[in-house]
C-alpha cells in the first residue's frame, strides 16, 4: 500500500491501488489503524486517539485536493504523489 505522507509519531497515510468506494485514505501507526472519508474527513472505520485525529484531520483538510488527486491516480494504477506534513 503506497505511503503518501509521514506524520509525527510514526503515523503514515496510505492510499491503496484500486481500493473500494467511497474515496478514503488509510492511517496506520503504532496502535493506530483507521479509514477516513475524503469528502468530509469522517471516520469510516478504526480508531485514532483524539490528538492524532485532530492532527490527521487538520493535515487532510489542508491537502484535500492532493488526496483526491492521489485517489484518482491510485484507481488508475498510476504512481502517487507524496504529500508533505504539515
Amino acid at each position: 500500500m503506497p505511503v503518501v505522507a509521514q506524520m509525527p509519531g510514526r503515523i503514515r497515510v496510505l492510499l491503496p491501488y484500486n481500493d473500494h468506494d467511497p474515496p478514503h485514505f488509510h492511517v496506520e501507526g503504532p496502535g493506530v489503524a483507521a479509514l477516513l472519508r475524503l469528502a468530509d474527513l469522517s471516520l469510516l472505520r478504526g480508531s485514532l486517539g483524539p490528538r492524532d485525529l485532530v492532527m490527521v484531520r487538520d493535515w487532510a483538510r489542508a491537502h484535500q485536493a492532493e488526496l483526491a488527486l492521489n485517489w484518482v491516480l491510485a484507481r488508475a494504477k498510476f504512481d502517487l504523489r507524496e504529500i508533505p506534513f504539515p
